[in-house]
């Protein structure tokens, strides 16, 4: 588990039960892997199989999704990644865990937020 998570989020991450990424983050890793903005020892495809955990379940596109990233409140961030996670977990009542507080502040699904602290990527 990456050091850069506090405690609190690495226990919720360690449990037992089944966790879910947006397929849209996938894409998103890859973008900014290839414009250098997130980076790694390896491959990307070796990032890919070494994060998806046995207890990680691929959440997919669905057209409640997409409806609901339209009904997402006037000051929401543009960014369609960022509106397409915030709508699935609001379509599928689930717990994001994020560090952005403009997804934190929408309030549009329920949210662990942690605050990034960047020095913890020097440990």
């Amino acid at each position: 588990m990456p050091r850069v998570l506090p405690r609190r989020i690495q226990k919720l991450l360690g449990s037992a039960d089944t966790k879910f990424l947006c397929s849209i983050s996938l894409l998103e890793t890859a973008i900014l892997h290839r414009l250098g903005r997130f980076s790694f020892e390896g491959t990307l495809a070796q990032f890919f199989s070494a994060a998806m955990a046995g207890d990680l379940e691929i959440l997919e596109l669905t057209p409640d999704i997409a409806t609901k990233t339209n009904e997402l409140p006037e000051g929401f961030p543009g960014d369609p990644f960022d509106r397409t996670i915030v709508a699935t977990a609001a379509v599928l009542n689930l717990t994001l865990i994020t560090a952005d507080s403009a997804l934190r502040d929408a309030g549009m699904c329920e949210v662990e937020f942690y605050r990034f602290k960047p020095s913890r990527l020097r440990r």
